[in-house]
């Protein structure tokens, strides 16, 4: 389920891990708080969110489309991903339970689950080391000595004011 776009956590740099989770864990928990009711007056998504079996696909939808979305920002192992598909089948089991379900796709906040098991596993590998650094004597230029070196003169190639070229005549 990896996607084209996504980078090995390993090659990307600390500062860069943390940005990408950030604008992850945003994503999660809007996408949590999305189908779920606040204290202010109810929207049409949270009517629909409290209908039995819309409520529950609306909810895997979002959640499979938030695992896509990790899986276009870093690769994943395939232990972490199992994991993540167990909470969004765990939360679609649940939904299905008419009213109930609802209550128990907020208090179980599948996308925020996701996002734990993410954090975990990006933050737990470590950087991949730099490339030695060449110095100059492993270029070409210092590699080999004049001594090594043959110059071949050809009747096609001028080596110089002493070679004389060969004319077709």
């Amino acid at each position: 389920m990896n996607s084209h776009g996504a980078r090995d956590p390993r090659e990307v740099t600390m500062d860069d891990r943390k940005k990408a989770l950030h604008e992850l864990r945003r994503r999660a928990k809007h996408l949590d708080r999305k189908w779920s009711v606040a204290c202010r007056k109810p929207d049409g998504m949270t009517v629909l969110s409290v209908v039995p079996f819309v409520g529950s696909a609306m909810s895997t939808i979002l959640a499979v489309g938030y695992l896509r979305r990790i899986n276009g920002t870093f690769y994943l192992s395939e232990e972490a991903e199992n994991e993540m598909m167990e909470h969004i089948i765990k939360n679609t089991l649940m939904a299905a339970i008419p009213l109930v379900g609802w209550i128990l796709r907020r208090v179980y906040s599948v996308n925020k689950r996701n996002y734990k098991v993410l954090e975990q596993y990006v933050m737990s590998m470590p950087l991949r080391e730099p490339p030695p650094q060449r110095n100059n004597a492993s270029t070409v230029r210092h590699r080999y000595d004049a001594s090594s070196l043959t110059v071949r003169q050809d009747s096609a190639i001028s080596s110089g004011p002493t070679s004389t070229p060969i004319l077709d005549t």
